[in-house]
């Protein structure tokens, strides 16, 4: 029979890492300097909410002044619209007033014309 053999297991010493002054400091240094980036990063990102609110808005109010535009075109259209028909009776009335008047002359003409005779 063999012999059953125990293998013996050396127990290491847990010694603690000591840390240099030089490396607190890096560390504390990278530490820092990350401390920076994460504040810088937040403000950024609080600016790019606020261009996005900012650009939101913008974009909100070229739209309702695009719809106001249309608008007051359909309106100026009708406008000239109305202004185009309202020559075309004016036109229309001078020449009646201009026919009424040639009438007139012409029954003036005519009274006195009867009266000389």
């Amino acid at each position: 029979m063999k012999k059953r053999v125990r293998k013996r297991t050396v127990k290491r010493k847990v010694t603690k890492k000591r840390t240099s002054k030089k490396q607190t400091k890096k560390k504390s240094a990278l530490s820092g300097a990350l401390k920076d980036l994460e504040r810088e990063i937040r403000t950024l990102n609080k600016e790019k909410a606020e261009l996005k609110r900012s650009s939101s808005s913008t974009s909100t109010m070229l739209d309702m002044t695009r719809q106001q535009e249309r608008a007051l075109q359909q309106r100026i259209a009708r406008i000239i619209e109305k202004q185009a028909r309202l020559n075309q009776r004016k036109k229309s009335l001078q020449v009646k007033i201009d026919r009424d008047a040639d009438k007139i002359n012409k029954i003036s003409k005519i009274r006195s014309e009867i009266s000389d005779i």
